[in-house]
């Protein structure tokens, strides 16, 4: 496992996703990577967030769709090894949440998730 350089501060992406699935509180993270219904897309720190919906519900396509939006790092409740190995060789910086924390707490703690 490559490990980050304790001098160097870990910062988020500018692009960020999260895998999610509506629940009567809102959104709340997915457990089901390729089944989400959404990505919420944050657009930086701070910055506008849209849905983007995840019509084929299938792994495969939410890595391409992923890629496609040019995403630099994803929160996901859980990852196949395939798609992790497909989305980290794209860049894309992978890290596992819990649906215990709220969407809003993901995204600002992006940085102290674990890498999937």
């Amino acid at each position: 496992m490559l490990m980050a350089d304790p001098l160097v501060p870990d910062v988020p992406p500018q692009r960020l996703a999260v895998t999610v699935m509506t629940a009567a509180a809102g959104p709340t993270l997915c457990p089901f990577f390729g089944k989400c219904e959404a990505l919420l897309l944050v657009e930086g720190p701070g910055g506008p967030t849209r849905y983007v919906a995840n019509e084929a519900r299938t792994a495969a396509a939410l890595c391409r769709l992923v890629v496609r939006l040019r995403v630099g790092g994803l929160v996901c409740g859980f990852i196949p090894e395939p798609a992790r190995r497909r989305l980290t060789s794209a860049g894309v910086d992978v890290r596992l949440g819990t649906p215990t924390l709220s969407v809003d707490a993901l995204i600002a703690c992006f940085c102290e998730l674990p890498h999937a």
